[in-house]
């Protein structure tokens, strides 16, 4: 979550406050929908950010969800119950809107040579040239790498020949989305949770081997090639960024593709994501959103226990014998 304060009418904001909760919505995976532990992780997260909205003085709340929960099928279900227990109303976002969020977050960079936004999320791949201006020109890939991972991928790290399958088929979807190659762009902006992992971790491993942590494709080549075959990317993991093990080492890869397809000069990374540039669209009316009201009270839910089952008459006969 972020908190932020600014003029709605230029739509200039700051933040002044930032939290993460991790949930893992992996691990509450039930083949394609989310289990009701999941639910209630969720619902336990967004209840504790409300109150935290509260608490600083927020005047206006807005709850988002990204591509992990397009493909989820029980979607309207989990929406359900976080509304009925919560009072929040989720506003989903689709492909191009998440991108553009992130397009609108950073528009600062567009002052770069030649830039393009790369943010990797869980459940898809959002792809910005910074010198666009208009939703309708924004990529998004619906693959991430959940989807990828358990597609592709027999363990929480990719073999070789594993790897070669994901960017093959990356390969593939970016021809189709008609992604440029070598010479479009010179500078990437990296962009969201995934990616400040990917790249914590390449700095560590940089640190680790005294080679510098500014990024260049080389080192990072190195780094992925790391990931996949030695038998310390594990303790590299965990000591960095543990919450990202199941999704890191796919989304290196995929990064390790787009960096290779698009050969920059130059690699930043940014703190702005989808939530800073969904605030501002929805604060200067370009983007429309169901906010919470954080005066009314949070819904009283007490958990129904279900019925106990009645004893059968055979069941009774048979005490009764006995």
């Amino acid at each position: 979550m972020i908190i932020a304060e600014g003029d709605k009418e230029v739509g200039i904001f700051e933040t002044i406050y930032k939290d993460r909760t991790n949930i893992a919505i992996f691990d509450y995976l039930d083949g394609k929908s989310i289990s009701a532990r999941g639910i209630d992780k969720l619902i336990d997260a967004l209840i504790s950010a409300r109150s935290t909205a509260k608490a600083m003085g927020a005047s206006e709340c807005y709850v988002v969800s990204t591509a992990v929960l397009r493909h989820v099928d029980n979607i309207e279900e989990v929406a359900e119950k976080i509304r009925i227990r919560t009072g929040m109303v989720i506003n989903h976002l689709d492909g191009k809107t998440e991108a553009y969020c992130d397009l609108v977050s950073n528009s600062k960079y567009a002052a770069y040579d030649k830039a393009v936004l790369i943010d990797i999320g869980g459940g898809s791949v959002e792809l910005c040239d910074l010198k666009k201006a208009e939703k309708s020109e924004m990529v998004c890939l619906e693959f991430g790498p959940i989807k990828l991972r358990n597609k592709y991928v027999s363990d929480i790290y990719p073999t070789e020949d594993e790897a070669k399958s994901i960017r093959k088929f990356l390969r593939k979807k970016s021809d189709e989305a008609g992604l440029p190659g070598k010479g479009k762009f010179r500078t990437v902006v990296l962009v969201g949770s995934i990616n400040d992992a990917v790249c914590a971790v390449y700095r560590e491993y940089c640190e680790k081997k005294k080679i510098g942590t500014e990024f260049t494709y080389d080192k990072y080549k190195k780094f992925v090639d790391m990931l996949i075959e030695s038998p310390d990317r594990t303790r590299l993991i965990m000591k960095v960024a543990p919450e990202k093990i199941h999704v890191l080492p796919v989304a290196a890869v995929i990064l390790k593709e787009l960096l290779k397809r698009f050969k920059p000069e130059e690699v930043v990374i940014s703190d702005c994501g989808v939530k800073e540039g969904y605030l501002e669209l929805v604060a200067t009316g370009r983007e429309n959103g169901a906010f919470i009201d954080l005066t009314a009270p949070i819904p009283t839910y007490e958990p129904t226990e279900p019925p106990k089952k009645k004893k059968t008459a055979v069941k009774e006969k048979k005490k009764e014998n006995k």
